[in-house]
């Protein structure tokens, strides 16, 4: 049995976790996987569990602010 949602869709932007940021990805052509961790020391051990993958540190986010990386100063929406 398939329920199917009736009703208007959100128009609400969705909202990142306060945090720590990264995009994981197997190969060049393969999509990035983004994985957040609370704090520093665990996003360093996610980086040395995946040194043979490709890793990229997105940045920090607090209160849907990036407070570093690329996207610094801006909302998370």
């Amino acid at each position: 049995m398939i329920m199917n949602k009736k009703g208007r869709p959100s128009t609400k932007k969705k909202k990142l976790k306060n945090g720590y940021y990264m995009s994981i990805r197997n190969s060049v052509s393969s999509k990035p996987v983004r994985i957040m961790r609370d704090t520093f020391e665990e996003m360093k051990l996610v980086e040395e569990n995946f040194r043979n993958r490709d890793f990229k540190y997105l940045g920090l986010v607090k209160n849907n602010i990036w407070l570093d990386g690329e996207k610094k100063g801006k909302t998370t929406n």
